[in-house]
This record gives C-alpha cells, structure tokens and sequence, in this order.
C-alpha cells in the first residue's frame, strides 16, 4: 500500500513539473497507467474484470476526496489558514472551537472512509491459488475460502475441504479411479459392503457426512498427499487433507473450482 501510494505521489509530482503538457497524455499518465500501476502493487495480479472494478473505484474515490479537498479549501476559511501558517502565525487568529470543530470533521471523515474499505474488503471473496497433489499427479486451480465450509472428517477430525468432481478426475490414476468407482457404488447404495480385502494399503476414500438447510447426506471423500495455498504474504502447505467430491460445479462463473476450510490457513 504504501510503496503504491509513493508511485502516485511520485507521479502526480513529475507530471505537475510540466504544466504545457497535453491534457490527455496527463490523464492517460495519471489515472490509467500511474493508476492500474497503483492498484497491480497494492493487490497483486488480478483478473482483467477485477481490475477494471478495482481502477472504477480507485477513480470514484479519487475524483469524490479531490473535489471535496477542493470544496473545503475555497468556501472555508483553510485558504486563509494556509496563508498564515506560510507567514507562522498560525494561531494568532483561530479559536478553539474552531480547531475542535475542524478535528472532529477530519475524524468522522476518516471513519467514515475506514468503514467503507472495510465493507468492500468484507464482501470481498477471498480467492487464492491453490495446489493440490496425489501421488505423482498435480492439478493447480483456485480455491474459495469459506467461513461456512464446517465439513470435518468423523474419523480423525480434520477439516475437510470441497472439489469439483471435474478437477479430481484430473489427478486420479487407474487403480484409484476404479477404487472411487467401488466407493460410489456403496454410497449410492448399488453395493452393501466395499471390497478392501485385496489391499495393503490405506484406503483413499472416506465418507462425509453433511448437513445444509432442511437437507442432510454423505459425501464421498478423497485423502490428498498434499495441498498447497498461495497466498499474498506465504505459502500454506497441508498434507493428507481430505476433499469432499461435489458433482456439481461450484460457481457459475468459473473463479474457483475448490472450497477451502478456514482450518486450512
């Protein structure tokens, strides 16, 4: 944040150096490049669309705080104020009401600023980048951490997190595709026992049960070697964490394929 907010003040300070030149090479400098430059720094890479709402509002915010800086300086008394502070006798003519009042404009200004960056963030959906490995398959994707997401694992008590049943195909192998066959057919019912009695192994699937609005039932799950999470600040490494398979996408709009479980970071 701050190494963004130099790169603006930076920027306006070079541009205000030149005042003959273009008004539009002014504003393709200022609030297209110095800004989509601002907002890259302060939030990382993001999606074209993402970008476009982040550079609306940086703008909005922009043109709402100038005009009211502006608004403030020519029909008060700030101008005035300015002009002694310049000549230092700042405080020759101003009362304290005055000076109190002023505070506690300026406070409920920025409190009111604060609280708006703080909705935004809250309905924010935090995205991240995600890693999922089984044996010597890896599937990368994006996951949505969830708050919601209370699934545990009834045996060991672990958190459990969603996948698309999709995504999963990608990291099976023969032997634990036809495994996830067998599993399938006992939770649907086709089958009342699973046959386990040719492994010397751990058996992969698991059984989780859930619970939504006026519905309960059991979901197949599947134990990965490891899960990898991506975030801004560091990398969240999870071994044998296991993923409750969800037959139907997750989100129309394809931004994340993985629901992730609060535990996980």
């Amino acid at each position: 944040m701050i190494l963004a907010a130099i790169l603006g003040a930076t920027t306006a300070a070079i541009v205000s150096i030149f005042p003959w030149m273009n008004e539009a090479f002014k504003f393709a400098i200022m609030y297209v490049a110095a800004s989509i430059l601002m907002i890259v720094i302060a939030f990382g890479k993001l999606k074209l669309l993402e970008l476009v709402k982040q550079w609306l509002v940086f703008i909005m915010i922009t043109y709402f705080v100038g005009g009211l800086m502006n608004s403030i300086y020519y029909y008060t008394n700030i101008r005035l104020i300015l002009i002694h502070l310049g000549n230092g006798n700042i405080f020759s003519n101003i009362s304290v009401v005055y000076i109190i009042a002023s505070i506690s404009a300026i406070t409920v200004f920025s409190l009111i600023i604060i609280w708006f960056l703080r909705l935004y963030h809250l309905h924010k959906p935090l995205i991240y980048d995600v890693e999922l490995v089984l044996k010597d398959r890896k599937v990368k994707t994006k996951g949505l951490m969830d708050t919601g997401n209370c699934l545990y694992d009834p045996i060991g008590r672990k958190p459990v997190m969603v996948i698309e049943n999709n995504l999963i195909e990608e990291l099976l192998t023969p032997d634990i595709k036809h495994d996830m066959e067998l599993a399938k057919d006992y939770l649907e019912g086709k089958t009342d026992e699973i046959p386990l009695e040719h492994y010397d192994k751990v058996f992969n699937f698991s059984f989780i049960p859930y619970r939504s609005v006026g519905k309960t039932g059991m979901l197949l799950g599947i134990r990965l070697d490891k899960v990898m999470i991506y975030t801004e600040k560091e990398s969240i490494c999870n071994e044998k964490v296991t993923a409750a398979i969800c037959d139907n996408p997750l989100t129309d709009k394809k931004d994340y394929q993985v629901i992730l479980h609060k535990e996980l970071l």
